[in-house]
């Protein structure tokens, strides 16, 4: 699949610049053919003005046309029987000269091309006869010929020179396309792993509760709680993936007001500190009161909650969660930290990505989504969520929001 959406962007990308060169090799051989021929018009111009003032002044002479450029360039003056009159020198024998005449005088117009000759020719009726000036298209044809093949080469090797460039920047264009492929395939496989076990164990606690019909209830309660159990963890995975897939699929909107952030921030920490004390764990807060912000209330809510708990799955046993909350100048910060075994530095730029899931949370069972939802609710506030970690310290979540001014 990403093989062949990389050719198609190759191919498209060809296509357009060839159509992009091609206009441009038309549009240059169209300029170089125009100004030969204007001048060729000029040329012949010059040559009739030339041999109607010898013919005034009734010179004898031969005729020297004005321009030596081309290899043949001569004039004529014949009378209303097509009997030359005057003649400039040329090389042309007499049979040609009067078919190059013959072929003037039967044209429609009377500036034109025999192509068969070779030659242009300007006629210029008077009263006593008719001046024709040809000139060898041999010049421009040269040109026009120098110019195709000089155009078409250069062509060539630019074409051959965006082949390579378009195969880096499909590479470049596929390489997101292809991390999110890969992670989603992963996501799929842990998800299925995930949701495949929860299944297990409930179809297994139903039978062996279906296979004991005489045991009281509460007797059973181990399999109704072990099933609540995994219904629950279910439940959990599928609302995130619905909860991550609304996100994307929509451009939320959120309707932004001054809210006390430090009481929201103590409403769930309360919310959490019973789940903290069935584990063992203490939690130590350094909250800042009255700290006013310009933001979304739910919305920022829903980022603690994720961040409480992660810090609470994976904290260290009997361990302690620190939070802090405090203004800086114009920025408020909130700090998060958990105690434990640290995420490592090549995982670190990834922990935000969708489905992407450290060896911690394979470990713990988690999804991969939570952390992803918060970076992309903190998008949406307009808040700068990062994370460091290390042996030493454990690890910290950082958002960093607009003070109200």
């Amino acid at each position: 699949m990403l093989k062949k959406l990389k050719i198609k962007l190759i191919l498209n990308n060809m296509f357009l610049i060839g159509m992009v060169m091609l206009a441009v090799f038309i549009a240059i051989c169209s300029l170089i053919y125009v100004s030969g021929e204007m001048k060729i018009s000029s040329v012949l111009e010059d040559n009739i003005m030339t041999a109607q003032e010898e013919f005034e002044h009734s010179i004898i002479t031969p005729i020297h046309p004005s321009d030596r450029i081309y290899k043949v360039n001569f004039t004529v003056f014949i009378d209303d029987n097509v009997v030359i009159i005057k003649q400039t020198e040329t090389e042309f024998d007499s049979e040609l000269i009067k078919e190059a005449i013959i072929g003037a005088m039967d044209y429609d117009y009377d500036r034109g091309n025999l192509y068969d000759l070779g030659l242009s020719f300007l006629r210029k009726p008077v009263k006593n006869g008719t001046f024709i000036s040809f000139i060898s298209r041999e010049h421009l044809e040269a040109r026009m010929n120098e110019t195709i093949v000089a155009t078409a080469s250069v062509g060539f090797l630019s074409l051959l020179l965006f082949l390579y460039i378009s195969n880096r920047l499909a590479d470049i264009a596929i390489k997101p396309v292809k991390e999110a492929w890969d992670q989603q395939k992963q996501f799929l496989a842990d998800a299925s792993h995930d949701l495949k076990t929860p299944i297990t164990v409930i179809l297994a606690n139903n039978n062996i509760i279906s296979s004991h019909k005489e045991e009281t209830v509460e007797s059973q309660m181990k399999w109704i709680d072990s099933t609540a159990e995994e219904a629950s963890r279910m439940s959990d995975l599928v609302n995130k993936m619905l909860e991550l897939a609304k996100s994307e699929a929509t451009k939320e909107e959120l309707k932004f007001g001054e809210i006390n952030l430090s009481e929201v921030v103590e409403n769930s920490i309360l919310q959490f500190e019973v789940v903290a004390f069935e584990k063992n764990l203490t939690i130590e807060s350094g909250i800042q009161p009255n700290i006013i912000v310009k933001t979304h209330a739910p919305t920022f809510s829903k980022v603690l909650e994720i961040l409480f708990d992660n810090a609470i799955k994976y904290s260290e046993d009997n361990g302690k969660i620190s939070i802090a909350l405090y203004q800086s100048s114009k920025k408020v910060y909130f700090t998060i930290n958990n105690k434990g075994e640290h995420i490592k530095p090549e995982e670190l730029p990834h922990v935000f990505e969708r489905f992407y899931r450290t060896n911690k949370e394979r470990e713990v069972g988690g999804h991969g989504l939570g952390l992803s939802l918060a970076k992309k609710k903190c998008d949406l506030m307009r808040a700068k969520i990062s994370v460091e970690s290390n042996a030493e310290d454990g690890t910290t979540f950082t958002i960093i929001l607009k003070a109200r001014r």
